[in-house]
């Protein structure tokens, strides 16, 4: 048998460059000396090369041996479980709660969040739950965990995505900031309020609050070169300059296209194409044939997406039906974009939507190009047993 530890430390450091993340995370645990020439590479500020997307699911029970990722990448979208736990130092149940810019936020059931970096299996603490903006107190109840808020009776869930009515946080978003290091932004929404913001830094032990309170129902937030842009659920898109004085700041705003009167919007996201170049909204529609009575809209079946991008003067967004060579990849709480040049397993100009329905997770590829719209399911897989939490896409390396 080859003794692979024995291979000499400038032959691993060759190596290691040319290795995309997924690989490199495998190279790391195979012994004491491979593992210190891939710290050596990531010391030194390198990068794994760029990789396609993986499709993160829920782990199907807490995992007796910690196992920090279990991957699949046959597929033409390759599949990663999600710890059910953060580890052995730290024996907790995670729920996550957004993934952007290569970092995925999370609450685990002790009401602590974190910003987790799968691809080098670092953690920075960030204030808990309960020091967000109009939290009271954080219980554990065998359902998950449990927010109160001060003066309001109900009870809140956090547990990512699965109680609809009742979630407290709709998405956490890290974004870079000027000087370095990250800020993650909370979109909540406490019943019968506007959805409001929170931000922090790692590190940090309280949530600043932001109250945009001219801004109604904020789904989405997107960085693009140097400004902050809001979506909403009506299309309108806010403006602001910079990140600094969120609170204070006038946002300027970008009127929304003209929706469709045949269809209604599921979802809208806001993503840049890779390297930064263009803003793109994307959005979930379905379309609704007129009933009998033209005051009722009934569904149709089939589902369809718009992508606009936003014009080089930041004014007006242009609806697009070939978005050359990007893909972009879209789940229930955002989207990522990225180059099928850099990534060649996936398909230019096309939409892969991934959600889970009937108790399992399925990734169907929507064509853009064309007159008739192809719809392809490429994956279907089972659900994790009593787990009923979304799928989400995270992209382990940036190019921008």
């Amino acid at each position: 048998m080859a003794d692979w530890a024995g291979l000499h430390e400038d032959f691993l450091l060759l190596l290691v460059p040319r290795l995309p993340s997924l690989d490199l995370r495998t190279f790391r645990t195979v012994c004491a000396s491979w593992r210190a020439a891939a710290a050596t590479f990531a010391s030194a500020g390198g990068r794994p090369r760029p990789d396609r997307p993986w499709l993160l699911l829920p782990a199907d029970a807490p995992d007796p041996e910690f196992r920090r990722l279990a991957i699949c990448r046959d597929q033409e979208v390759p599949v990663v479980t999600l710890p059910a736990r953060l580890g052995r130092a730290h024996d907790r149940r995670l729920f996550p709660l957004g993934s952007s810019r290569g970092v995925i936020v999370a609450a685990d059931d002790r009401g602590a969040m974190h910003l987790l970096d799968l691809a080098t299996g670092r953690r920075a603490p960030l204030p808990p739950v309960a020091a967000l903006p109009l939290a009271d107190r954080v219980e554990r109840t065998p359902a998950g965990l449990s927010v109160r808020l001060k003066r309001d009776p109900r009870v809140y869930s956090i547990d990512g995505l699965i109680h609809r009515d009742d979630t407290l946080i709709h998405k956490a978003v890290a974004v870079p900031t000027p000087g370095g290091g990250a800020m993650v932004i909370v979109i909540y929404s406490p019943h019968s309020h506007r959805h409001q913001w929170a931000t922090a830094r790692p590190g940090d032990s309280t949530w600043k609050s932001v109250k945009p309170s001219s801004i109604p129902a904020v789904v989405d937030l997107a960085l693009h070169r140097g400004q902050l842009y809001a979506n909403t659920l009506f299309g309108m898109v806010y403006v602001y300059p910079e990140l600094h004085g969120l609170g204070s700041a006038s946002p300027d705003i970008i009127p929304s296209e003209t929706r469709r009167p045949t269809s209604r919007v599921e979802s809208s996201f806001l993503v840049q194409t890779p390297g930064g170049g263009a803003l793109m909204q994307v959005e979930r529609v379905n379309p609704v044939a007129p009933a009998e009575s033209e005051e009722f809209v009934a569904p149709a079946e089939g589902e369809e997406f718009v992508v606009r991008v936003l014009d080089e003067c930041g004014g007006t967004w242009e609806e697009e039906e070939d978005i050359g060579d990007v893909a972009l990849l879209v789940d229930a709480s955002g989207a990522v974009a990225v180059s099928t040049r850099e990534c060649p397993g996936l398909r230019p100009s096309t939409i892969y939507y991934a959600d889970l329905n009937g108790g399992e997770t399925r990734v169907r590829a929507y064509s853009l190009a064309g007159k008739h719209k192809k719809v392809e399911v490429v994956e279907s897989l089972p659900g994790a047993e009593g787990n009923k939490r979304p799928c989400f896409w995270f992209t382990p390396v940036y190019s921008q």
